[in-house]
């Protein structure tokens, strides 16, 4: 015979509603921001115009980069490209979004004009050129030719004995000040994380007074213990106001992912202890973490990441892997 269950509390039953209510309320909290911070609907913002021209750039530069484009390709992102830029100057003026968006039309019609007819683009090109004035900044647009060589040459290192070397470091020298050269580095290096479509999304709200980084880190949990060592704190963020579709809703989270771990691995380079500060907030705590920061609307919270001088010698986790098979999986049967 079936074993008697005993029935469910009222207590039990109230603490899964209260679950289920909080989940929803942080769906509709995460939900409210990407509605209104995207560009589903049309651009309608000034970062909602200028993620457009990178978008565009990027797709024009993504065809220059192949090895067999075909002749006149993207003509369709051509016109869409000079009329964004031109309507983003007219209502803005010229910045470096809008420079970007000159240089790929610019490379555009050099790359196209040994195999085609670039009439349109390059009537296009000097209409917008009227309309942006003098003093154009040829910024890098386009493709450039690299070599494999070249690219082993700089890379060249033992990257895995360099990722061994890495820990989440929990014991500074506080009395040791962090060079701002080495920050600004580190964050040069998170630069060239990839983005989807070149939209870089990211920002860096950096702190490195004592008293500033008391203050962000009296928002967040994971830091008992050393956070009064460190020498500087990270807020990572991505702007929502990037992305124009449904099926990007949690791009951010990618791209922010990667620029984040690449900002870490920026300050190991630079001989800095670095600590992920893991940002699994629910609402109440994000609303009062982006008040301290003077964070906006449209953007999100990816992590924190404390860093500072290392000690001369310090403990750090064990922090074993798993073995490799349980992670690789090659060549898996397809259906």
């Amino acid at each position: 015979m079936p074993s008697a269950k005993a029935a469910p509390s009222a207590s039990s039953f109230q603490n899964r509603a209260r679950t289920a209510w909080r989940l929803f309320a942080n769906f509709a909290y995460d939900y409210r921001r990407f509605r209104r911070a995207s560009f589903i609907d049309g651009a309608q913002s000034r970062e909602n115009r200028r993620a457009h021209i990178h978008l565009l750039a990027h797709m024009l530069e993504y065809g220059m980069s192949l090895s067999n484009p075909r002749n006149g390709f993207g003509m369709d992102k051509v016109r869409l490209l000079a009329a964004e830029t031109r309507g983003y100057i007219e209502q803005h003026g010229r910045d470096a979004s809008a420079d970007i968006g000159l240089s790929v039309l610019s490379a555009y019609v050099a790359f196209n004009a040994e195999q085609g007819d670039v009439s349109e683009a390059q009537a296009l090109l000097d209409d917008l050129l009227v309309v942006a004035g003098a003093g154009h900044n040829i910024r890098p647009g386009g493709s450039e030719a690299v070599s494999a060589a070249e690219i082993v040459r700089h890379a060249r290192m033992d990257f895995v004995s360099f990722m061994e070397a890495r820990h989440s470091v929990r014991q500074y020298d506080g009395n040791r000040t962090v060079a701002f050269e080495k920050i600004e580095r580190a964050i040069r290096a998170a630069q060239q994380s990839p983005s989807s479509c070149n939209r870089q999304t990211c920002r860096v709200y950096a702190f490195t007074e004592k008293p500033s980084i008391a203050r962000v880190l009296a928002h967040h949990d994971g830091n008992r213990g050393f956070g009064e060592q460190l020498g500087g704190v990270f807020v990572v963020t991505v702007d929502l106001s990037h992305w124009n579709t449904v099926g990007e809703r949690n791009q951010g989270w990618v791209d922010g992912g990667m620029f984040a771990m690449t900002l870490a691995l920026g300050l190991h380079a630079e001989g800095l202890g670095a600590c992920m500060l893991n940002w699994s907030a629910a609402r109440e705590q994000d609303i009062k973490m982006r008040t301290c920061v003077g964070i906006p609307d449209n953007e999100i919270i990816i992590t924190l990441i404390g860093f500072g001088e290392m000690r001369e010698d310090f403990r750090v986790p064990v922090s074993a892997r798993k073995p490799i098979d349980m992670v690789l999986t090659h060549e898996p049967p397809l259906r």
